[in-house]
C-alpha cells in the first residue's frame, strides 16, 4: 500500500513543480508586464543559457550552485547590456533586445553543440525542459525526499513573495509613476536591477526543469491575462497566480492524456487562456461586440417607447402611433416594428387599441418611459 501511495505521489510531482514554478514566475512577471519589459524577460530566459554553459565549463559540475549564480549574473549582464545600448539613443530598446539576446543565446547553442558530449543537456532540453524527469533528481530536506527542482523553486517562490511584500509600495510607485518616485526619493534604478536579478534567478532555477519556452510563458502569459481583467495591482497579482495554476493543471492533464511534452502543452494552454481572456473579458473583442449589438437593440427598444410616450397625449395619435403608420414615423421596416412590439408585449409595456388601431403604453410602459427620460436628462 505504501509503495502504491509513493508511486502516486511521484506521478504528481511534475505537477507540483509546474504549479510552484508558475506562481513564482507569475509574481515577478506581473511587474515585467506592467513595466513593458516582456521582451527583456524573453532575452533573460535565453541569455542565461550562456551563463549556465560558462559556469559549467569552470566547475565541470552540473549540480554546482555556481551555475545558478553564474547564470543569474549573466541575466543581469544581459539587462545591463540592453539598457546601455538603448540609453545611447542610437538604438531603440526593442532593437537592443533583438541584438543582445540572439547573440548570447547563439553562442551558448554553439558551445552546447560543440561540447555536447561533456555537458548534461542539449538544445532540445534547453528549449522544452524535462519536467517529467525532474522527480529523478532528488534531495532530502528534514528527512523528506523531494525533487530538487521542487525544493529550489519553493525557495525561489518564498524569496519572490518576501521581496514583493517588503517593497510593494516602492514597486507600485516606480512601476506606475517613475517621475513621482524620483521626486519622493525612491531609487527606481536599484529596484529595477533588484527585480531583474530576481527575474534572472527565477528563470535560471526554472530553466533546467521546464526549459526556456515555458519560462517565458509563465513569466508573461498569466500576467498579461490578469492585466486584461484587473488594473488593481494586488488583484492582478492574485489573478495572475490563479491563471498560472490553471495553465499548469490543464497542461499537465492534457500532456498526460495525449502523451506529449508537458512544457509545450502548458505553454499552449497559457496561450489559449490568454486569447480566451482577450476575446471574452469585460472589454474583450467578442464581449465588446456582443455588448454593442445588445446596446443597439436596447436603444431601439427605448426609442420605440420614447416615440409612443411622446405622442400619447396628442389628438392626431393615429398619424404617429397608428399600427400602419408608426413605421413611417420611425423610418423603420415593418419587421423591426413587429420585433419591438413583440419585445414590449412580453414585458407588459405595450398594448394595442383595437378600435383605433394605435399603440399605447401600459402603466408599466409609462414607468419605463419616465425612467428613460430621467436617464437621458429629459
Amino acid at each position: 500500500m505504501n509503495g502504491f501511495e509513493n508511486l502516486t505521489l511521484i506521478e504528481y510531482e511534475p505537477l507540483f513543480i509546474l504549479i510552484i514554478t508558475s506562481i513564482a514566475c507569475a509574481l515577478i512577471g506581473s511587474f515585467l508586464v506592467l513595466r513593458k519589459l516582456s521582451m527583456v524577460a524573453d532575452a533573460i530566459s535565453h541569455s542565461v543559457l550562456l551563463g549556465i554553459v560558462l559556469a559549467f565549463f569552470i566547475t565541470n559540475d552540473s549540480s554546482s550552485p555556481y551555475l545558478i549564480f553564474g547564470a543569474s549574473l549573466f541575466g543581469v549582464i544581459t539587462v545591463f547590456s540592453i539598457e546601455m545600448l538603448s540609453n545611447t539613443g542610437l538604438v531603440k530598446n526593442d532593437d537592443a533586445v533583438g541584438i543582445v539576446f540572439p547573440l548570447f543565446f547563439s553562442i551558448a547553442v554553439i558551445l552546447i553543440t560543440k561540447y555536447a558530449r561533456n555537458m548534461p543537456f542539449d538544445t532540445d532540453t534547453v528549449l522544452m525542459g524535462e519536467v517529467i524527469m525532474a522527480p529523478l533528481k532528488r534531495i532530502t530536506v528534514l528527512g523528506i525526499s523531494m525533487p530538487k527542482s521542487l525544493f529550489q523553486m519553493g525557495i525561489m517562490l518564498v524569496i519572490n513573495v518576501v521581496f514583493i511584500i517588503t517593497f510593494f509600495k516602492e514597486l507600485k510607485v516606480t512601476t506606475f509613476d517613475q517621475q513621482f518616485a524620483t521626486i519622493a526619493g525612491f531609487s527606481s534604478t536599484v529596484l529595477f536591477y533588484m527585480l531583474m536579478t530576481l527575474s534572472s534567478f527565477t528563470t535560471v532555477i526554472a530553466f533546467s526543469a521546464v526549459g526556456a519556452i515555458l519560462v517565458i510563458s509563465f513569466l508573461i502569459a498569466p500576467s498579461a491575462s490578469a492585466y486584461l481583467i484587473s488594473k488593481d495591482l494586488k488583484a492582478m497579482l492574485i489573478v495572475s497566480c490563479l491563471y498560472a495554476v490553471l495553465n499548469s493543471v490543464l497542461g499537465y492533464l492534457l500532456a498526460m492524456k495525449l502523451n506529449v511534452s508537458m512544457s509545450g502543452m502548458v505553454a499552449v494552454v497559457a496561450g489559449i487562456t490568454f486569447f480566451m481572456t482577450f476575446l471574452f473579458n469585460r472589454d474583450g473583442l467578442i464581449t465588446s461586440e456582443i455588448l454593442r449589438v445588445k446596446n443597439k437593440k436596447l436603444l431601439k427598444t427605448q426609442l420605440f417607447v420614447m416615440h409612443i410616450g411622446n405622442h400619447l397625449e396628442e389628438k392626431n395619435r393615429l398619424e404617429h402611433l397608428g399600427v400602419d403608420t408608426i413605421k413611417d414615423n420611425l423610418n423603420w421596416s415593418q419587421e423591426e416594428v413587429d420585433r419591438q412590439v413583440t419585445i414590449l408585449k412580453k414585458r407588459g409595456m405595450l398594448e394595442i387599441n383595437e378600435k383605433l388601431k394605435t399603440y399605447s403604453l401600459t402603466n408599466r410602459g409609462i414607468q419605463e418611459f419616465e425612467e428613460i427620460k430621467k436617464s437621458y436628462g429629459m
